[in-house]
């Protein structure tokens, strides 16, 4: 069988997994986000510093005080480092033109912005290999053109930071969720590795009840494993009891046997040898009856419910138990009938070949207890029962509590039987749901109903 990968890992993987594709899309919405916002502030920026320098007069600086030195180079060299701030002199770049493409004013910068050429707006250009975000506005006569640059560059690392800053958090604490997620796990999956200490230490025959705090979504499990242990162990102790009353019952007939053939292998006469044959013949067939209810509790046993359902048709079956009780019955010299609506009795869904071993138990065991030559025993189907009724001793009221016990016999029986067929009844019974009553009727005999459960 194909070992399953631990359920702490595959949960760790998943956890891990989605965290990280879930991070990787907010960082990519935050990237889009941020940009968008930094684009929008700088380019603004560029705007408003565009229209100051159209506001600028321009008059007060000459050919040499045209261009400014750098921004850093006018700070003078004595301010400390905190108040000379962290500035990127080469991210920003600007000029002012004439109408007649005179360069007017410019910034220091190593970039020289194309002059306007008829350009109104943003454009994104390259300036000596570097992308560049370029806005040209100009007056409204047209005598002046600002030209405002910035390095796309510069807003990228400004994008970057924003998103690591906020992204950094979270990448510090996946490790620790992943470790709280293992912690977790480990501790709620604990209980179950004692579970299973429990479980290898128990024996089959153990039917208590296995106690560990689970979490809710495994306390089910825990509940069938229970229901489960229970059942095997009464099975076993069933098989066990079972195992030992039929090598006990099969005992004294095969017993019997043995003797019986060591008298027929006598040099006996022939009415002598002639009667052993036959006790031995009656012995064969009591041992086969006994074999036979065996294996047939041996069948229904583990079953859970019919395996063949299908409506019952109850005439069928009561011709098919009367065809089979019809020999025996004929030979005690009891008659067996059957009265009742077939069409409308006892409705039920079932196996009926289960069914019609349930009532031939009955009705032997109401031909085997009827008057010999004179018995009558009646299958009667009604609404509300399936009942067998004879007319013989029927049973005692202190031994109905203990008849349907496996291969239980009241002592002085003189019939023949292996104290199963009551077993089986029941057994059958059982897996349709049914119940099976025993009462003496008032008139003698015995009435034998199978009733919903």
């Amino acid at each position: 069988m194909r070992r399953v990968r631990s359920l702490r890992v595959q949960v760790m993987l998943t956890v891990a997994l989605a965290v990280t594709l879930l991070w990787g899309l907010s960082a990519g919405i935050a990237w889009w986000q941020v940009r968008h916002e930094i684009d929008e502030l700088f380019d603004t920026q560029q705007m408003q510093f565009a229209r100051q320098l159209l506001a600028a007069d321009l008059h007060d600086f000459d050919d040499d005080s045209a261009r400014l030195p750098r921004g850093r180079e006018l700070l003078p060299k004595s301010l400390p480092k905190a108040r000379r701030g962290s500035l990127e002199d080469d991210a920003l770049s600007f000029s002012v033109w004439s109408e007649g493409g005179e360069q007017l004013f410019a910034d220091g910068g190593e970039h020289r912005l194309p002059p306007p050429d008829g350009q109104y707006g943003f454009y994104d250009v390259r300036l000596d290999g570097e992308a560049w975000r370029v806005l040209y506005l100009a007056l409204p006569d047209g005598h002046r053109t600002a030209v405002v640059g910035q390095a796309l560059e510069f807003r990228d690392e400004v994008a970057s930071e924003v998103l690591a800053a906020q992204l950094l958090p979270w990448l510090v604490a996946l490790p620790l969720l992943l470790l709280a997620v293992w912690l977790t796990l480990s501790r709620r999956l604990s209980p179950l590795k004692r579970l299973a200490v429990q479980l290898r230490a128990r024996n089959l025959d153990d039917a208590t009840p296995l106690q560990a705090t689970l979490p809710s979504e495994v306390q089910p499990m825990l509940d069938a494993i229970n229901a489960l242990t229970g059942r095997m162990a009464d099975t076993l102790t069933r098989e066990r009891r079972f195992t030992a009353d039929a090598a006990h019952e099969l005992r004294t007939p095969l017993a019997a046997l043995k003797v019986q053939a060591e008298v027929a292998a006598l040099p006996l006469p022939d009415i002598d040898r002639a009667r052993a044959l036959s006790q031995l013949d009656a012995g064969i067939d009591r041992a086969t009856r006994l074999v036979n209810q065996l294996l047939a509790l041996t069948r229904l046993d583990p079953l859970a419910g019919p395996a063949d359902t299908q409506t019952v048709d109850w005439a069928r079956v009561a011709a098919q138990v009367q065809a089979d009780a019809a020999p025996f019955a004929a030979e005690r010299g009891v008659r067996f009938t059957v009265s009742g609506d077939a069409a409308h009795a006892l409705p039920l869904a079932g196996d009926e070949t289960l069914l019609a071993l349930m009532l031939r138990n009955l009705a032997d065991n109401a031909v085997r207890y009827s008057q010999d030559h004179g018995g009558e025993v009646e299958l009667t189907l009604a609404p509300d029962a399936v009942s067998v009724l004879d007319n013989g001793p029927g049973i005692a009221p202190e031994l109905l509590p203990r008849i349907r016990e496996r291969f239980f016999r009241p002592a002085g029986q003189t019939e023949t039987g292996s104290g199963l067929g009551l077993s089986i009844v029941e057994r059958v019974a059982q897996l349709h749901g049914l119940k099976l009553l025993l009462e003496n009727r008032p008139e003698g005999g015995l009435a034998a109903r199978i009733v919903c459960g």
